[in-house]
């Protein structure tokens, strides 16, 4: 009897995690539903996403930061305030430091707020990558499975 909860216990924490595949379309609702295709990343603890023309500014007290993402023939101009500055050690074994922001993303109907690093990653095929950091312990990641959480914006 006691296993048998046990096991039930286990089951419902499964099935309360959002699945998702090793790819998926990340939407910026703060940006018009701006899409990215992503690549989710267990293994990198940190979300990145390819940032060209990055310009470090003051405005007031604050350190800002204005840069352009792309996907595909889609551009988009963000300007945002700066969070901090990240020590990166990528999979090749290099290490650098890059500017932080704080930006809300969107992957199916969950819209949550998370850190993305400005990276170089125009040579790599997605212009994103979603870390361990950002998914929360909130999902299960099919590594066999693409774009599960669809490729639309859901409006809640």
């Amino acid at each position: 009897m006691a296993k048998r909860l046990i096991n039930n216990k286990k089951k419902n924490t499964r099935t309360s995690l959002t699945p998702l595949g090793w790819r998926e379309w990340v939407f910026l609702p703060s940006y018009n539903d701006f899409k990215l295709k992503a690549k989710i990343d267990t293994g990198a603890r940190t979300s990145a996403i390819h940032a060209t023309n990055i310009q470090i500014y003051r405005k007031n007290r604050s350190e800002m930061v204005k840069f352009q993402i792309y996907q595909s023939q889609s551009f988009l101009d963000i300007d945002t305030e700066l969070i901090s500055y990240k020590k990166i050690k990528s999979s090749f074994g290099q290490t650098e430091i890059r500017p932080t922001v704080h930006m809300k993303i969107q992957i199916g109907a969950e819209i949550w707020l998370t850190e993305i690093t400005l990276a170089q990653r125009a040579k790599l095929t997605y212009p994103m990558l979603i870390g361990r950091n950002s998914l929360n312990k909130k999902h299960i990641i099919h590594s066999h499975k693409s774009y599960l959480a669809g490729s639309s914006s859901i409006k809640i």
